[in-house]
């Protein structure tokens, strides 16, 4: 579809960041149904005579921007159908929300609407949080706000300003997102507590004049009563209280009872509302989210609780870190990462039946993907079209690894013959990908590449970065996982590109392979250090099997004492002792997955083995991978097999 004429707000030059509310009264004579497709920049949601019937669109990107479709049945007379538009600008927006320009497009299919009308929500600001939060900025609402937008009264309506939009609009590729009350909360003083970790739309109505404040916290109380402490602690590493920031902050004027539906969800296991005045809480509900997906299989083992107990909170954290992306968490950053996303795909295809979710991921990251070749850690991301990488940064856009992790991402997919034309149609992003990677080897042989140069969180690491690897952009973990992207690029050219192809990807393999044992192999030591000064963790040797087979590393592994792989990369530490037969290691690093699922509080799976310099996240999909190591009977070693099973 191509050029679509957009509406926005008539007056003046509006900019984000705003709220616009778009009317339309009409009339029906007789039951009828409304049905109308909808796309919105950068978000939109659609309110029938006051009751929510629909959000979105389905997140896109610039090169793919989707339209959903609603149909609603309408009884027979007067009707008013508006929708609420979120435009919060680069400064304000979640930071997986991309923008071409604000608007609002909407679509009848039945000759049911009248004129469109709007007003741009006065009375209300938006502020971010001191902490690290991605989603979209809270809204501070003062006096002048108009509640009864969303009825369509109020405030002053002016038609609407259409402009001409040449975007590239699809129809969504995913099933609506889960809408299901969640009712197993408890209310204790100002907190409702959770029992479970939720992603929730919240509806709510208050009376009264005075204040409200809503703050979300990750963290759960289980104590009854809530103590000072609570409301006053923090993680290990995280200088604000559970509840920092603003939140929302909504002062009302007393008169008729107000209602909020929250523009975006919210996730964790506790909201604190705080009431200020004589402001009274009429009623609230809270809607449950999320991806809808349906297990395939059981994923309880009978007679073994405490595994059963990981492989719940696994399965808790998958469905938190999925919506219309993948996530790496909820709660912080809601950003679609190559690395975390892959984990979660090989754990989804093992539970359920549903790769449309996969299928997407896989395409926006060849979306993102830059001129050279490069590609975006994460994507769709804010900060995606200025960035340049530089040798040596940090917490920045291109992670190296997770370049060549693509590669092995659309390997995996090949090999289940899901959907060969889509392998074919992205193995040319996976070539740009390798040949980006190979530009950057030096003269020495090895990878020099800028970036962050992120591998694994550990404490004595900085940003993740292994020891004396920051400056040069390489080490031995890096080069090996490049090693490994080349030899499954060379198989899936063996079955969806050409011959000449497959053995070009194997000659470099080869290449990298030699200079990496000549430069990293310690021969007395039997195993792989890191740099160039023999600093030994456990990542380059899980590599050296999984890579190059290298099975002299395994009684250094078995000995012990190398700085462990942290939660995210013991999937690769599990999967190498899967497929080499350790499988006394393999017990042992379960037992720390079955450790964090019993840790105090924690209903998902977090971003690190809990310990006392970092806890950030409480859910974070690459922590949720050990569902797939429990039900698969494959491995990501294996061949593309010559024909589908």
């Amino acid at each position: 579809m191509s050029r679509t004429t957009w509406m926005r707000p008539q007056e003046r030059a509006v900019e984000p960041p705003f709220l616009a509310v778009f009317r339309n009264r009409f009339t029906v004579s007789i039951p009828t149904v409304l049905k109308f497709r909808f796309s919105a920049d950068e978000r939109a949601a659609f309110f029938l005579d006051g009751e929510k019937i629909a959000d979105g669109p389905e997140r896109g990107t610039p090169q793919c921007w989707f339209y959903n479709t609603v149909e609603v049945r309408l009884a027979a007379g007067d009707h008013v159908l508006t929708s609420r538009l979120l435009a919060l600008g680069a400064v304000n927006t979640a930071y997986g929300q991309l923008s071409i320009q604000p608007g609002l497009w909407v679509d009848e299919e039945t000759s049911v609407l009248g004129e469109w009308e709007c007003q741009t929500s006065m009375g209300c600001s938006f502020s971010r949080a001191p902490m690290c939060n991605y989603s979209y900025a809270f809204i501070l609402t003062d006096e002048a706000f108009n509640w009864q937008a969303l009825e369509g009264k109020g405030g002053e309506w002016e038609r609407v300003k259409y402009i001409d939009d040449d975007r590239n609009l699809a129809p969504a590729t995913l099933p609506p997102m889960l809408h299901e009350e969640v009712l197993d909360y408890r209310r204790d003083q100002e907190f409702f507590l959770f029992e479970d970790y939720v992603c929730v739309y919240g509806d709510y109505r208050f009376s009264g004049k005075g204040e409200v404040r809503l703050r979300w916290s990750e963290v759960g109380c289980d104590d009854r009563p809530v103590d000072d402490r609570y409301r006053l602690d923090h993680k290990p590493g995280d200088p604000y209280p559970y509840f920092g920031g603003p939140g929302f902050r909504f002062r009302l004027t007393g008169g008729e009872t107000v209602r909020w539906h929250d523009y975006w969800w919210n996730a964790g296991r506790s909201l604190e509302m705080t009431l200020y005045g004589d402001v009274k809480l009429e009623s609230v509900h809270f809607y449950r989210t999320g991806y809808p997906w349906q297990l395939k299989r059981s994923i309880e083992i009978a007679g073994n609780e405490r595994l059963n107990r990981l492989l719940r909170h696994s399965w808790n954290t998958l469905q938190a870190c999925t919506f219309e992306t993948f996530m790496d968490c909820p709660y912080y950053e809601q950003l679609q990462y190559i690395s975390d996303s892959r984990f979660d795909i090989l754990a989804f295809h093992e539970t359920t039946s549903d790769n449309r979710l996969t299928k997407k991921a896989l395409r926006q990251f060849a979306e993102g993907q830059y001129a050279s070749g490069m590609l975006s850690c994460r994507y769709p991301s804010l900060g995606h079209d200025s960035y340049h990488a530089k040798m040596g940064e940090l917490y920045n856009i291109h992670i190296p690894s997770f370049t060549a992790f693509y590669i092995q991402m659309l390997h995996d997919f090949a090999r289940w013959r899901e959907d060969d034309d889509l392998v074919r149609e992205l193995l040319p992003a996976a070539e740009r990908a390798a040949d980006y990677l190979q530009s950057t080897i030096g003269d020495d042989g090895l990878l020099h590449t800028p970036g962050w140069n992120f591998i694994d969180w550990l404490d004595n690491w900085e940003a993740g970065i292994p020891p004396e690897c920051r400056e040069t952009g390489g080490g031995a973990t890096l080069n090996l996982i490049f090693i490994l992207s080349l030899k499954q690029l060379a198989d899936m050219e063996r079955h969806f590109g050409t011959a000449e192809k497959a053995q070009q990807s194997e000659r470099l393999a080869a290449r990298l392979e030699k200079a990496v044992r000549q430069r990293y192999f310690d021969a007395k030591r039997g195993c792989f250090a890191e740099n160039d000064h023999g600093y030994i963790s456990e990542h380059a040797q899980v590599f050296a099997l999984l890579a190059l087979g290298e099975k002299s590393v395994i009684p250094v592994l078995k000995t012990g004492g190398l700085d462990e792989c942290g939660i995210a990369f013991s999937f690769y530490y599990l999967e190498a002792c899967r497929i080499f037969g350790m499988d006394d290691l393999f017990a042992a690093r379960r037992e720390r997955y079955c450790d964090t699922a019993e840790f105090p509080g924690l209903r998902t799976m977090p971003e690190l083995f809990p310990n006392d310099w970092w806890l950030r996240s409480d859910c974070h999909a690459w922590g949720s991978h050990f569902l797939y190591h429990e039900f698969t009977q494959e491995s990501i070693l294996d061949l593309i097999p010559d024909k589908k099973n």
